[in-house]
């Protein structure tokens, strides 16, 4: 499930693409306004960031061999090390930046500053679960996610505060999974550069 640099980037922008617009297509239609994201740019990048520590921590357990004989860990570490890492093989630094900018920025819009606000945390993080469906388990994990994060808008009040813990995390997570787990997956071979 390998793709090329370009054509990673290409479904990552037009996915994105399509779900930041329809973030501003639906909070235009639901009167939710979505902008400014922010009342206190410092204080929501600060707790963005320390807020993207605890799943951070969380995934690195996952990647451990201590998660391989956990049930649903270790399914999730295998989709992880195999599927996920294959997707993100040709990619630089550069694009897991963009990608998880966008990613962040998009998914979060619409995630939480209209489908939350419109029907609620349970709503807004199954439907983020799957979204995120690539197997059960990873649709499980993303489901959990979808709720630490909505908790996290809910309590923060802040939308730049969780588009910066999922553009952290996120960026976090593939560049561990890209560059630090060369030793977990003797299958996968990263293309010299």
């Amino acid at each position: 499930m390998g793709y090329t640099r370009t054509g990673l980037m290409v479904i990552a922008l037009t996915v994105e693409g399509i779900t930041l617009a329809l973030a501003f297509l639906l909070s235009w239609y639901f009167d939710i306004p979505l902008l400014p994201l922010s009342g206190n740019v410092l204080r929501d990048v600060l707790t963005g960031t320390a807020g993207a520590v605890p799943p951070f921590v969380l995934l690195i357990f996952c990647l451990s061999k201590y998660a391989a004989g956990i049930p649903v860990l270790g399914s999730l570490r295998k989709t992880m090390l195999s599927d996920v890492k294959a997707v993100f093989a040709n990619t630089r630094f550069a694009d897991l930046v963009i990608i998880s900018i966008l990613a962040g920025l998009a998914e979060e819009l619409l995630f939480r500053g209209v489908l939350q606000i419109r029907f609620g945390i349970i709503i807004a993080s199954a439907v983020f679960g799957l979204a995120h469906f690539i197997t059960p388990s990873y649709a499980f994990i993303a489901l959990i996610m979808g709720f630490y994060i909505g908790g996290f808008f809910y309590f923060s009040g802040s939308l730049l505060a969780v588009v910066y813990l999922h553009f952290i995390y996120d960026l976090a997570a593939l560049t561990y999974l890209e560059y630090f787990t060369r030793d977990l997956c003797a299958n996968h071979k990263r293309p010299e550069v």
